[in-house]
């Protein structure tokens, strides 16, 4: 689960300085703690990563497609989400700050089905971030699109997107887990 090359946690947003992990109320790191697992390699000795990872690795188990589920390796949960995709080039840093506006149809711990007003390019690697999610769960990452195709009847396109990295993965498996638990 956890990616050798990775410096700092996959839960630590570095945008909004704060823990992106919650289980059963808010977990509001220290400074200290911040500076010994949060922004270092060593956060998989923090006891809310270990325990989370422990909880994705069960959610991702339970979420795996059935045969009849066609080509997903992980189930579908349907949701409606505005999301802003940009461009990043081979290092990763941004490469157009023009954005995409878009609208997921469908997530999964693999990827996501979006709806977007403009063709999308196959393999291009590409930032997202969830602009209607809840203020206390910011949700960004990376993913590659891996298709897109012109809607019949409508000037709009639908693009399959696969994430990039555990990082995406476990915020996503984050997200659906407090998604599955509201419904």
């Amino acid at each position: 689960m956890t990616d050798p090359q990775r410096n700092f946690c996959p839960f630590w947003s570095p945008v909004s300085l704060k823990c992106r992990l919650c289980s059963e109320g808010l977990f509001i790191p220290l400074e200290d703690h911040i500076d010994a697992y949060c922004t270092t390699a060593e956060y998989p000795m923090c006891l809310q990563y270990n325990l989370s990872s422990k909880s994705f690795l069960h959610s991702a188990a339970m979420n795996r497609a059935t045969g009849q589920d066609n080509r997903r390796r992980y189930r579908r949960v349907e949701g409606l989400h505005r999301i802003t995709l940009v461009r990043l080039n081979s290092s990763g840093k941004v490469a157009s700050h023009f954005a995409v506006q878009a609208t997921t149809l469908d997530l999964s711990l693999g990827g996501l089905r979006l709806q977007a007003e403009e063709p999308l390019i196959n393999d291009t690697v590409v930032q997202f971030s969830f602009d209607n999610l809840s203020p206390e769960f910011s949700l960004t990452g990376t993913a590659t699109i891996r298709w897109c195709h012109r809607l019949i009847d409508t000037p709009e396109y639908q693009a399959g997107l696969a994430f990039c990295g555990t990082h995406t993965t476990e915020a996503i498996g984050m997200y659906l887990g407090v998604h599955k638990n509201q419904s």
